[in-house]
């Protein structure tokens, strides 16, 4: 089948489309992403298997004024239809709720499929403490309220998005194809510890991610504190990482490491060089708390133990295989407790031992099944 992917980003980082692209197209489906143009991108690219189209939107660079974005948007849509009548698809494959009109308005234009990929419970978005947060709420979920119901199929990340989506729309269940890394074998490094030149006698735990709000950054790091023969390293860019390397410099956040952002082809071999990772992500909105964030999964492809977050999907997978320890992620004394827990070695290679594991289990090879599956469903 011919799949056209459609994305409202400038798709230079997004794994997860990437990989869902790579698996279509190895079964033998005619996969283009379609994306939006910025300087400095190519218009058009092929690689693994797929083709990338960027649409240049001639409203892209327009400021101010409520109506842009709506302009923005309606060009988008327009130059996805102008795009699928000249190059045809099968298949309309909606990565979030913000391409479901354009993918809908193209699949009844051309009477073809249309797959709703659901990146995140769009009803339960953070958007912050702004007076217009509530609008906001309601106004980023419209799409998946008034089009979730005209989609061929509906994919979503985990299993408790996929259980509200079926409470709050009255859908069949959607298929849940969690956003795993590819099992391969991963050798342990000694690259963060030669880079930072964290000495020796320290434990290396890692967080890897947006360095933003929400993330469990303050109590983690305010943990590392508490506990001596650790040293924590923050890999990545965001609102607080200048906040944060300000406190470093300062003394006030010790054996604290911020780097900034890693190329992503390198970041497996920064994160095997790590002892312990941690996603202590917060419950600030209801995608937060159903959260079942890529590091996870990465940290236990890399052999590392976890602290993780008590919410039902993190606690769910770390409780399953007993990789590490659950934590109440704004509790900094319950995460430095945890840490201690972990610097035990009989416990540590429990856990260790206990990611391969789970790694059998939470790889690309085993969900990408399931994406096949369904999309066979749709030639049936």
């Amino acid at each position: 089948m011919r799949v056209h992917s459609l994305v409202l980003n400038n798709f230079t980082n997004d794994v997860r489309v990437h990989k869902e692209a790579v698996t279509l197209a190895a079964a033998g489906h005619d996969v283009t992403v379609v994306a939006l143009w910025q300087q400095g991108l190519p218009l058009a690219e092929s690689g693994h298997g797929y083709r990338v189209h960027r649409l240049r939107l001639r409203t892209r660079t327009w400021r101010g004024g409520r109506l842009a974005p709506l302009f923005k948007y309606l060009e988008f849509a327009y130059r996805v239809m102008r795009f699928a009548g000249q190059h045809p698809a099968d298949v309309f494959h909606a990565n979030d709720a913000n391409t479901l009109p354009a993918a809908w308005l193209a699949m009844r234009r051309f009477r073809v499929a249309l797959v709703y990929d659901a990146h995140e419970l769009e009803t339960g978005r953070n958007f912050g403490n702004s007076t217009l947060a509530g609008f906001y709420q309601r106004f980023w979920s419209l799409p998946e309220r008034l089009l979730i119901r005209k989609a061929d199929a509906v994919i979503t990340v985990c299993e408790s998005i996929a259980d509200a989506l079926v409470q709050l729309y009255s859908i069949s269940r959607p298929t849940v194809v969690i956003n795993c890394p590819e099992k391969r074998e991963i050798v342990r490094s000694n690259r963060l510890r030669e880079e930072l030149r964290i000495p020796p006698d320290l434990r290396i735990v890692l967080y890897q991610g947006a360095v933003a709000s929400g993330r469990g950054l303050e109590p983690f790091l305010d943990a590392v504190q508490d506990v001596s023969g650790v040293a924590a390293v923050v890999l990545g860019d965001g609102p607080l990482l200048q906040g944060l390397r300000e406190r470093a410099q300062s003394g006030a956040l010790e054996r604290v490491f911020l780097p900034g952002k890693v190329p992503l082809s390198a970041l497996a071999d920064y994160t095997a060089s790590a002892d312990i990772g941690i996603t202590t992500i917060q419950a600030t909105c209801r995608s937060y708390y159903y959260a079942l964030p890529n590091k996870l999964f990465e940290y236990i492809h890399a052999g590392l133990p976890v602290v993780g977050s008590d919410l039902p999907e993190i606690a769910r997978v770390i409780r399953s295989f007993d990789v590490g320890e659950v934590v109440d992620p704004d509790d900094s004394g319950a995460i430095a407790d945890a840490l201690r827990r972990l610097l035990d070695d009989r416990r540590y290679r429990e856990a260790r031992a206990n990611t391969r594991r789970a790694a059998e289990i939470y790889n690309w090879q085993h969900e990408s099944a399931k994406l096949l599956a369904l999309y066979a469903g749709l030639n049936a």
